[in-house]
């Protein structure tokens, strides 16, 4: 017997309807990757052919996989244009993304982030990036800033852990913030090199992590690819994690441009 096929529809809450062919359970299952309590197993009841993951359902951030009667579930038509451009309302800004697996299944990204920093437009120039974002959940105050966090990745080389560039804040939570690449390189690249972003909204307050996930793009390292920046021994751009979420990456010198485009996506 082959596997049932689902085609999802998204509205703007985020509710999620699945309409299956080739179904034959009584129920859709969604399980949660790594999970190991009864809160990462979601049972959706089917009603003929459809079964409906209401917004108001709770949902771990994570991957969900996907089954029906015991069996992997394909994919098959994804309406998710109502994700584009989506400006959450009040409460933890949660995005549930239906996506088609590398071995042709079909699993659901969600994540749920309270409060969450939006990363929007990039604009580089002179040796930094530029980044335009929008903070949902939370105001920025005084003191607020947006500090890099070097990965373990790339070793022990002589480099900062930290560094800390100041935000300006503007109107209905947006921000903005011009990061150098040059301190984060430090005395030199040996390695691949990567930086996570954070905005801390205030002196004292706590961090939150710069992401992408309003939209319908659920693993953006091939789709957004920035142009590097070349200096002295290294070179530079942002890039985006598995996740989405907002990072900087450096290379040595002598890495062909095409090294720092997005890293292989192991999932799909």
């Amino acid at each position: 017997m082959s596997a049932p096929v689902a085609h999802c529809t998204v509205d703007t809450a985020g509710t999620v309807v699945f309409e299956l062919a080739g179904a034959a359970g009584p129920e859709l299952v969604l399980r949660r990757r790594g999970g190991a309590t009864p809160a990462d197993e979601v049972r959706l009841p089917l009603t003929g052919p459809r079964a409906v993951l209401d917004h108001a359902t709770p949902l771990a951030e994570g991957r969900w996989d996907i089954e029906c009667d015991g069996r992997p579930v394909r994919p098959g038509t994804r309406d998710v244009r109502a994700l584009v451009d989506r400006i959450p309302g009040a409460g933890p800004v949660t995005v549930r993304v239906p996506y088609p697996t590398a071995d042709g299944r079909i699993a659901l990204r969600s994540w749920v982030r309270a409060p969450h920093a939006e990363a929007g437009a990039i604009h580089l120039a002179d040796g930094a990036m530029t980044v335009a974002g929008v903070l949902y959940g939370a105001g920025t105050g005084e003191g607020a800033t947006v500090e890099a966090r070097r990965c373990e990745e790339g070793g022990g080389d002589p480099a900062p852990r930290t560094h800390r560039v100041p935000v300006t804040g503007g109107t209905g939570g947006a921000f903005t913030f011009t990061l150098p690449y040059a301190p984060l390189a430090g005395p030199a690249v040996t390695a691949r090199r990567l930086w996570d972003l954070w905005l801390l909204p205030a002196h004292g307050a706590a961090p939150v992590r710069l992401s992408r996930i309003l939209d319908d793009v659920w693993d953006r390292r091939r789709i957004h690819v920035y142009p590097v920046y070349r200096a002295d021994g290294w070179v530079a751009a942002p890039c985006y994690s598995g996740d989405n979420d907002l990072r900087v990456r450096l290379e040595p010198g002598d890495r062909h441009p095409a090294a720092m485009r997005t890293e292989a996506v192991r999932d799909g």
